[in-house]
């Protein structure tokens, strides 16, 4: 699925790829005899320093790997490895024929994701059997454009790596989606498997957003408040593009942009209001940032709105008139936050199973736990399946602060 932090079409397209040159070759060394630029995924083992036990002064080791070995290991899944070698093989399929004949060569591993060092090892992830290879060098080196990566120098060490599993302390993912961009690309296992949940959780409603609040007359999003006033919001619009909130929607993904006319105070406005409080993840702000706005009819025939039968009114949330105007109007104190939700942030109460009330908003418990500091866990997520996804204006804002949450806690665990 393609998220905005987690794209794994992309990875199961490289998969794909790597099987498709393996069964062309039908060679379980395939991997050692393409092009020199070929990435090879495989899982690496980075000795961990701090956990292994061997003597610094004297580097002696005399089991490098195995129950008895001083050396733990951390563990990098899907790594890529640049530039295996093209290797002259020969290599009998007999006892010891690989012993006679040992696999060596240098490949390059990406700068800026770890050290390699002497006695690390690892698999080749796409080939049949899991050949152990150790490296027995690792230095900076210098790529034809002036680029530095690491180069490693290997040999093959034994025909399983079923004795090294015994010596791992700690699982990472590599995360090949992040390369050239300032994200890590290393990351705990633990951690990128509930980055990938929120992600996807957050990529579904993204769509849902945008399938219920898109509307094509204006080319941008709006509700209806009491089921009769359209509502545009720009400052709803501002966080949306401050926080690229909607990017990772899939392919009907719609182009965001401010259509009306926007007040030369519109930036000071937007710092005092409750979106801004979202960024600062700062509780305190509810005090003085308003939650509540007042709607102004739009009349400005220079927009797109100036060419739509229907009215349309626009929040302002520099708010003129606190008294009760009697039946609705669009002049009226329009809540853009629950009180009862900021209260709940501010002592810290979560939505529970215990009151039949509370269980159709225990989504709303990871923006309590936002601002509260809390960590989320895969049960927050699971009440998401419980959200009545309709139209309402109670929602249209729920969900752009629950994604701008769910963003948050992703780029987070990936960092």
């Amino acid at each position: 699925m393609a998220g905005k932090f987690t794209n794994t079409q992309y990875a199961d397209s490289i998969d794909k790829l790597t099987g498709f040159h393996k069964e062309l070759l039908n060679n379980d060394f395939y991997m050692f005899t393409g092009g020199d630029q070929r990435p090879s995924k495989c899982t690496y083992y980075n000795i961990n320093k701090e956990k292994s036990t061997i003597d610094g002064g004297s580097k002696l080791i005399y089991d490098e790997i195995g129950q008895e070995s001083p050396l733990r290991f951390d563990r990098i899944n899907d790594l890529y490895i640049y530039g295996m070698q093209r290797l002259e093989i020969n290599l009998e399929n007999e006892e010891f024929g690989m012993e006679s004949n040992p696999l060596t060569g240098e490949s390059y591993i990406l700068p800026d994701q770890f050290i390699p060092t002497d006695n690390d090892f690892f698999t080749i992830d796409h080939v049949d059997h899991k050949w152990l290879f150790k490296v027995t060098d690792a230095s900076m080196a210098f790529l034809q454009e002036g680029t530095q990566a690491w180069k490693i120098s290997w040999m093959l060490d034994r025909t399983s790596d079923q004795d090294i599993l015994k010596n791992v302390v700690r699982d990472f993912k590599y995360v090949e989606t992040n390369i050239g961009t300032q994200t890590k690309r290393i990351v705990l296992s633990t951690n990128y498997e509930l980055a990938k949940e929120i992600d996807q959780k957050a990529t579904s409603m993204r769509n849902y957003f945008r399938d219920l609040f898109y509307s094509p007359k204006i080319q941008s999003f709006c509700y209806k408040w009491y089921n009769e006033y359209i509502m545009y919001d720009p400052y709803a619009i501002e966080f949306i593009l401050r926080n690229k909130l909607l990017i990772g929607a899939g392919s009907d993904y719609v182009h965001v942009e401010h259509i009306s006319n926007l007040p030369n105070t519109f930036t000071i406005s937007y710092d005092r209001s409750v979106f801004r409080v979202f960024e600062l993840k700062n509780i305190d702000k509810f005090r003085e940032y308003s939650y509540q706005a007042q709607a102004d009819f739009i009349d400005d025939k220079t927009t797109i709105f100036g060419q739509r039968y229907e009215q349309y009114f626009q929040l302002n949330y520099d708010i003129i008139d606190y008294t009760p105007n009697g039946p609705f109007n669009p002049r009226g104190i329009i809540p853009v936050m629950m009180e009862e939700l900021i209260e709940r942030i501010q002592k810290k109460w979560y939505f529970t199973e215990e009151y039949p009330e509370d269980r159709e908003h225990m989504y709303l418990n990871i923006v309590i736990k936002f601002f509260n500091n809390e960590d989320i866990t895969l049960q927050d997520l699971d009440y998401f399946d419980r959200i009545d996804y309709c139209p309402s204006e109670r929602l249209f804002y729920d969900m752009l602060f629950v994604i701008f949450c769910m963003d948050y806690y992703t780029n987070k665990l990936l960092n």
